[in-house]
C-alpha cells in the first residue's frame, strides 16, 4: 500500500495502481476529468500506464455544466 493525497485528502491505494485504475476505484467518470500529479497535468493518453507513487499529490478536477 502507498499513501497519496487526492484533493488534500489522504488515501491509501495499492502499489502499482495506475491513474485509470484509481479513477475507477473512486467512481470518477473518465470523461470530462483532468488529472494532475504533483502539479503536472497528466495526458489522458498516459492514464493507463502511469502509476501513482507514494506521497503523490493528486488533483482530480471534474468539469461541471451550468450557467
Amino acid at each position: 500500500m502507498i499513501t497519496i493525497h487526492m484533493n488534500q485528502k489522504r488515501l491509501e491505494v495499492n502499489s502499482n495502481t495506475t491513474i485509470h485504475q484509481f479513477l475507477q476505484q473512486i467512481d470518477s467518470s473518465l470523461n470530462g476529468v483532468a488529472v494532475a500529479i504533483n502539479e503536472q497535468v497528466v495526458s489522458k493518453n498516459n492514464w493507463q500506464t502511469q502509476e501513482l507513487k507514494d506521497q503523490d499529490k493528486v488533483l482530480v478536477i471534474q468539469a461541471a455544466q451550468g450557467g
